[in-house]
């Protein structure tokens, strides 16, 4: 029991911080406290990358995940979405220590039907990893 509530704890500040944080762009990422009361820094800078733009973040404590809601500013190219297809989509979150080590790479899962069109959006579901590796995160970077 103890172990879950401290996996909701540290899914709740990851979280909040990507739902709370005021206005900051995809460059900055929002903070959270990892382990120890260090900042944890999302670099989401690839969710705004052409052709994808970040729209919100979502953190669902409860669960134990934070979805990500984008959209297309042009139409994906037939090469990206072969190279998406072959590699289980457009992104994956690397969370790392202090020291730029990746603990663990996880890939999203992927809710919605993607229609190669601008404007229109996906969504991605991202689970967090567990409690050891997140007192270890210092930084999230989609990439």
């Amino acid at each position: 029991m103890t172990h879950r509530f401290s996996v909701l704890v540290g899914v709740a500040a990851l979280g909040a911080a990507v739902l709370l944080a005021p206005c900051v762009g995809a460059e900055q990422g929002p903070a959270a406290t990892g382990g120890a009361g260090e900042v944890v820094k999302w670099q989401l800078e690839r969710l705004s990358q052409e052709p994808l733009k970040l729209i919100k973040a979502t953190p669902d404590p409860q669960r134990g995940q934070v979805r990500f809601v984008v959209e297309f500013t042009r139409p994906p190219a037939v090469t990206e979405l072969f190279d998406w297809e072959q590699s289980g989509g457009p992104v994956v979150f690397r969370f790392l220590d202090e020291d730029g080590v990746v603990l663990r790479t996880v890939k999203p899962r992927l809710e919605g039907e993607i229609i190669a069109k601008t404007g229109s959006r996906i969504r991605f579901v991202l689970s967090m990893p567990d409690e050891r590796t997140l007192a270890l995160t210092r930084s999230v970077v989609a990439h």
